[in-house]
């Protein structure tokens, strides 16, 4: 997806996170160089069994261990729900069950990301599932930045001028 894609509505709510989320980390080489490191990080990051990861400016916490099947599934929804929209819509019962399964273990889980800086000790959080509409469940925006879209989205979006 491209930033220039999203609605104008879409676009200012994003920049506006992103820029706090920004500031809470120290700025945007250190927003954008966590992100580097997420990616640069194999196996992804989020397999880690303690659910901590370090990166090189803070570290990241979720709730609870995430499994390689339960990742892979993730990925699969989001570029599902990319090219048509839900990542429900169309499954076969057995992927379906899956998606679902993948969902329940998914929903509580929140990630938290906070800076090592002693003078700037702000945190942010943003879960992996956005259920904010009922029976519409859709994996959350800024999971999707940080984790899978290509680091020049996070740049639009931080450079965007309403």
């Amino acid at each position: 997806m491209k930033f220039n894609d999203l609605n104008l509505e879409t676009q200012k709510q994003l920049h506006t996170q992103l820029t706090q989320y920004m500031n809470n980390l120290g700025g945007m080489n250190f927003f954008l160089q966590m992100m580097e490191d997420i990616r640069d990080e194999k196996p992804s990051s989020l397999l880690n069994k303690t659910a901590i990861y370090h990166f090189k400016q803070g570290k990241i916490t979720w709730g609870k261990s995430i499994y390689k099947d339960t990742l892979t599934l993730l990925f699969s929804a989001i570029r599902k729900e990319e090219k048509d929209g839900d990542m429900l819509n169309n499954l076969n019962p057995k992927a379906y069950k899956e998606t679902m399964n993948m969902m329940r273990a998914l929903k509580p889980v929140t990630i938290t990301i906070s800076s090592d800086d002693e003078a700037n000790t702000n945190t942010f959080s943003f879960n992996i599932l956005d259920s904010s509409e009922p029976k519409k469940t859709k994996i959350d925006l800024m999971f999707k930045v940080i984790y899978f879209y290509n680091i020049e989205f996070a740049k639009d979006a931080l450079n965007f001028k309403a």
